[in-house]
C-alpha cells in the first residue's frame, strides 16, 4: 500500500515563482529516485500539497517539507493508505492561478488558504484534484 499526504501550508512573504519553480525542479529530481508523485498548488500565498508513494520515502519527504525555509503552518489535512495514487505519471505537477479554470474556484468556493475550519480534508482534496482535472483525465478535455 502507498501513503497518501495532503496538506496545507502559508508561503513565505519572501517566496517568488522562481522559488516555486525550483521546488518542483527539485522534487522532480529526489521524487523520480525515490518512487514519489504528487500535485502542488501554489495560490494566493499558500501551498496545497499531495504526496504519494511508500510510506517511509513520504515521510522522509514530509521531514525535508517540514524544514523548507519556503512555507510554514504547515497544516496535514489527511493522512491515509491508498491503493493508487491519483498522479501516477508525474513526479509532481505543479498548479498556479493562470493554470486552473476558473470554474474549479467557483465549484470549490475557494478561499484563499481553504481554511481548515471551514474546508474539510475532503473539499481541499476535491479542489486541487480539480487543478489538474485536465491532465490526470485528459478525455475529459
Amino acid at each position: 500500500m502507498l501513503k497518501q499526504v495532503l496538506y496545507s501550508s502559508v508561503a513565505n512573504p519572501d517566496v517568488t515563482q522562481r522559488d516555486v519553480y525550483e521546488i518542483i525542479r527539485a522534487s522532480h529530481n529526489y521524487n523520480s529516485k525515490s518512487g514519489i508523485t504528487g500535485g502542488l498548488v501554489y495560490l494566493d500565498g499558500y501551498f496545497f500539497q499531495l504526496l504519494e508513494g511508500l510510506p517511509r520515502e513520504v515521510d522522509a519527504s514530509m521531514q525535508r517539507i517540514q524544514r523548507d525555509w519556503r512555507h510554514h503552518d504547515i497544516v496535514i489535512r489527511r493522512e491515509q493508505r491508498v491503493v493508487s495514487p491519483v498522479f501516477a505519471d508525474d513526479w509532481m505537477a505543479l498548479r498556479c492561478e493562470m493554470h486552473i479554470p476558473s470554474k474549479v474556484f467557483q465549484e470549490h468556493r475557494y478561499e484563499p488558504g481553504m481554511p481548515a475550519d471551514q474546508f474539510s480534508a475532503d473539499d481541499l482534496f476535491a479542489f486541487l484534484v480539480a487543478c489538474f482535472e485536465n491532465e490526470l483525465h485528459p478525455q475529459m478535455v
